[in-house]
């Protein structure tokens, strides 16, 4: 990919100038989603908005603005982030392209007053449209619209009071920050700006794979914690994971399913069934998460989407199981199989993130390192 622009390296401080006139075309193509008749005038914009978002993922640095907005943190440090900003690029472009080709327009609904009532189309008052399709843009998972088979959860849960979100987000912040500490604890070498391995050439076979592993839990956990901590459920928008720790199948978070359903597990599935369904979703992952890390100007290898794949593989030979054994996979074996494969193969994907400084840099000020906190107060009491 590094033959397409080579000079990663190089990129300018993301701007609001910069990025404006892609922001301008995706709401331009959103609100054109909404409204009948508008094929072509969609087809016409694709290419502008293709164009644009591969402009500004390639030519502009959202590491150096992000370092400019902390102020005590080097653009070297926080490179890995041009990973998150290399994967919103990509998506809006698929979803762009998604827009162009639909049949229908699509149609946001009312919330109805009780949960038998069929859903109820807003109508297309120039105020609507406007207003919806600034939420089209943000809204991942098709709660509230036409384009999602379940426009409303099954199950709505009491909203949370503040107290408790409150709660909620401290001690996210806290996993987030431990596991990542714990990483820095066990791999001095990867809170380098340049990253560093997690397996240490210095140790012997078992303890190095050992200590590998220990790094890429803890790198699940810190990825974890990371998405969760940035989404927080209201009253209609359900859990974006569902406890994957117990999880007795290879399932992740459920923020970009769409994208994997629409270009990967439909075209998969029509050509090799439901494994092929499975792979193909699995496969655009691949792609959508190595281009993110290619994004960071820092090269690429195969870890990341190698793993994605092998996720895929899982799920097929999950499918196969059942189809074999007539019962699913589940269970304290389902669980044990699950946390092996993701963890055998996750550990080689976070330590291609580790060496290209996924973990050099600390978002939070030392005194304000919850996490660091308390896992030098575990090591304190346990050396007594």
């Amino acid at each position: 990919m590094s033959i397409l622009s080579p000079d990663l390296a190089v990129r300018q401080p993301l701007t609001l100038r910069a990025i404006f006139p892609l922001i301008l075309g995706y709401y331009a193509q959103a609100v054109l989603a909404i409204l009948p008749n508008t094929f072509i005038i969609k087809l016409l914009l694709l290419p502008f908005i293709a164009w644009q978002a591969w402009r500004c993922a390639v030519r502009f640095d959202f590491a150096a603005l992000l370092a400019q907005s902390l102020g005590d943190q080097s653009a070297d440090r926080l490179a890995f982030f041009n990973f998150f900003f290399m994967t919103a690029m990509f998506c809006i472009a698929l979803r762009s392209f998604e827009w162009a080709l639909i049949k229908r327009p699509l149609r946001r609904y009312e919330i109805p007053k009780r949960r038998q009532d069929a859903p109820i189309e807003r109508c297309l008052s120039a105020s609507n449209v406007l207003l919806d399709a600034f939420e089209l843009l943000h809204n991942q998972r098709g709660i509230g619209w036409s384009w999602s088979p379940n426009p409303f959860p099954r199950e709505i849960p009491p909203p949370p009071s503040i107290a408790w979100f409150a709660i909620k987000t401290v001690v996210k912040l806290t996993v987030f920050d431990a596991s990542h500490y714990i990483i820095e604890c066990a791999c001095p070498s990867v809170s380098s700006p340049g990253g560093g391995s997690i397996f240490d050439p210095r140790l012997g076979l078992v303890p190095r794979t050992a200590l590998a592993a220990l790094s890429g839990i803890c790198g699940g956990v810190w990825s974890y914690a990371l998405v969760d901590s940035l989404y927080h459920p209201s009253l209609l928008w359900p859990r974006v994971f569902h406890r994957p720790w117990i999880s007795g199948v290879v399932r992740w978070h459920q923020l970009m399913r769409h994208f994997f359903i629409v270009f990967g597990a439909r075209p998969g599935g029509m050509l090799y069934g439901k494994p092929g369904a499975f792979l193909g979703a699995f496969t655009v992952s691949a792609i959508l998460h190595h281009t993110g890390v290619w994004g960071t100007g820092r090269g690429t290898d195969l870890t990341t989407p190698w793993f994605f794949l092998m996720m895929g593989g899982g799920a097929a030979m999950e499918d196969v199981f059942k189809r074999l054994t007539g019962s699913r996979v589940q269970g304290w074996g389902g669980w044990l199989w699950t946390m092996t494969w993701t963890t055998l193969w996750g550990t080689f994907m976070i330590d291609g993130w580790a060496r290209r400084g996924a973990f050099a840099a600390a978002l939070l000020p030392n005194r304000f390192r919850l996490g660091k906190i308390v896992v030098d107060m575990i090591i304190a009491l346990s050396g007594r």
